[in-house]
């Protein structure tokens, strides 16, 4: 169960990875030249785990193009900090009433108020790292 759930994440993480991309890709290329089949197909070469199967076009049904601009890669961020921000309560203990409440006071009651990276701050006490999120993959 273990090793199916971690191929699971890395399938996910994989998947995040050629989506951010591709979306990146589709906007940085001359729309007038633009052929979004033949970039999905390098994209996937690239980053999926699973060739292009022929005379599919999964961009025509990628709905955050459009809205997200090229900015999609965020939500592999986001993660990148959420995991950074765990490991304070695993580094604690997942019951550690002292975490928690740093967590509230530092991250929930702020909200918006503030920009987000700062939250993350003053919780963290620091900038937030990619090395949560390296141990997570494994690395």
């Amino acid at each position: 169960m273990k090793a199916a759930s971690e191929f699971g994440e890395g399938l996910e993480t994989r998947r995040q990875m050629y989506l951010a991309a591709l979306s990146l890709r589709l906007h940085m290329d001359d729309p007038a030249k633009l052929d979004f089949t033949k970039v999905q197909v390098e994209t996937m070469k690239k980053y999926h785990l699973f060739p292009y199967l022929e005379g599919t076009h999964q961009w025509a049904s990628f709905g955050h193009l459009n809205g997200y601009s090229a900015t999609y890669y965020t939500y592999m961020w986001s993660r990148v900090i959420a995991k950074d921000m765990f490991s304070a309560f695993q580094k604690a203990g997942m019951y550690d009433a002292a975490t928690a409440a740093r967590y509230r006071d530092k991250v929930l009651v702020p909200g918006g108020s503030k920009d987000a990276a700062d939250l993350v701050k003053d919780f963290l006490g620091r900038d937030f790292s990619f090395e949560a999120y390296r141990r997570w993959l494994g690395g």
